[in-house]
């Protein structure tokens, strides 16, 4: 099989990756060598790296973020080639409010949000956006287009005082935007290959003295929901136990048999079959006991975090039910995935074990554990006690020949 880069934005050591650093990771695997090449670099004057979108053709490197900046990198090298502050045209109404993801609609035009309206950007003059209309959402989130071209879809954000419970669709030919009610919040999705369908499982949060600034995992049943684009309605759905794993979301991948996503609290991957939307397989990533020791400055990191933003005299019990939901682990799960194009491997970035598993798929054996950096290496006021993890978010998997340096060099 061809090389494959596998890209994965960073948001440093922690558990808040709103406020933490803003880098990018490259894993350039070719399997059929067993060679597993890792690249990092973080960008200084940003912060709360998110996700990584790539143009259509592997030119361009687009880095999400909470620092309201759009930042471009070249995927050969992971340099920094353009950056460009968004608050000339609207300040933030909140603290994430900000272009954590953009839509390539070829190699030099993109879509994001920017307050209450999507814009179309060029990388040929930054200075110059169109507003395309108002997107109609809370606060929009991760956005993917779908296969016809036709459709954006959006997850929404909660706000103070507001669980959003809806997704937003956006039709470019019309430049209109509408609303799908729903039961619970979502902020992630994934887009059928070939049907202007997407699928979004739920994103359930609680806050902290009424302010989703601060959050815990709610205990709460989760969803997946199957939404067409030219209906702006449910399709189908299906419900997952409280009890069951199945809390937070990060990446989606669909394919024509099945929806596979991570659910980062419980730690486990998540396989739906389109067939039925009615049996959710989990592939358990929690780390054993042995495991979780060896990581026990991370799991540490986490816990400080988790307390620091629990009423733990006022309301303890929201602490306790983020502990059953994360089934007892103090290490976070895995937040980025991406399936080779061939489809023999499954990657998916691991965020507290500062890895990357790669799978054989469809059968999610494991093939290879890749080891990342320590954080300290690029934040040298780290000390050896410290969280030691680059912060694994949102990754994308593209063909390696489309962001080869020159010469073929990894």
């Amino acid at each position: 099989m061809a090389p494959f880069d596998f890209f994965i934005a960073l948001d440093g050591h922690g558990l808040n990756g709103f406020e933490g650093y803003a880098g990018v990771a490259r894993l350039r695997g070719d399997p059929d060598a067993d060679r597993w090449d890792v690249e990092v670099r973080f960008f200084d004057g940003v912060a709360g790296g998110h996700a990584t979108q790539l143009s259509p053709g592997g030119t361009v490197g687009f880095l999400g973020n909470l620092s309201q900046q759009l930042l471009f990198y070249d995927p050969r090298t992971l340099a920094e080639v353009a950056r460009c502050s968004t608050l000339r045209w609207a300040a933030p109404r909140l603290f994430y409010d900000s272009q954590t993801h953009v839509v390539w609609l070829d190699d030099r035009r993109f879509v994001t949000v920017i307050g209450a309206e999507l814009w179309r950007f060029s990388l040929d003059d930054l200075d110059h956006p169109e507003p395309l209309g108002a997107h109609g959402v809370t606060l929009p989130h991760a956005i993917k287009r779908s296969p016809s071209g036709r459709y954006l879809f959006y997850g929404a954000m909660d706000v103070a005082g507001t669980y959003a419970n809806q997704l937003g669709v956006f039709d470019l030919e019309a430049g209109t935007a509408r609303v799908v009610r729903l039961p619970a919040t979502v902020w992630h999705l994934g887009v059928h290959p070939t049907e202007d369908v997407c699928y979004a499982p739920t994103q359930r949060c609680t806050p902290q003295d009424g302010d989703f600034t601060e959050y815990v995992i709610a205990h709460f049943k989760n969803y997946l929901f199957e939404i067409d684009g030219a209906t702006a309605s449910v399709r189908r759905h299906l419900a997952i136990p409280k009890d069951l794993p199945g809390a937070l979301t990060s990446d989606v991948i669909v394919t024509e048999d099945e929806v596979v996503y991570n659910c980062c609290a419980s730690g486990v991957l998540a396989r739906v079959a389109l067939a039925d939307l009615r049996t959710v397989r989990y592939r358990d990533e929690r780390p054993g006991p042995w495991r979780q020791l060896r990581e026990l400055r991370a799991g540490a990191g986490n816990l400080v975090e988790a307390v620091s933003r629990a009423n733990l005299l006022g309301a303890p019990h929201w602490l306790v039910k983020a502990v059953r939901v994360s089934r007892g682990s103090l290490l976070d799960g895995s937040y980025g995935l991406g399936l080779a194009p061939d489809r023999r491997f499954l990657l998916s970035a691991h965020r507290g074990l500062n890895e990357v598993i790669v799978y054989r798929y469809p059968d999610l054996a494991v093939h290879r554990r890749i080891p990342f950096p320590p954080m300290r290496r690029y934040a040298r006021h780290l000390g050896w006690i410290d969280d030691t993890r680059l912060g694994f978010h949102h990754a994308q998997l593209c063909v390696a020949s489309a962001a080869a340096a020159p010469g073929g060099a990894a």
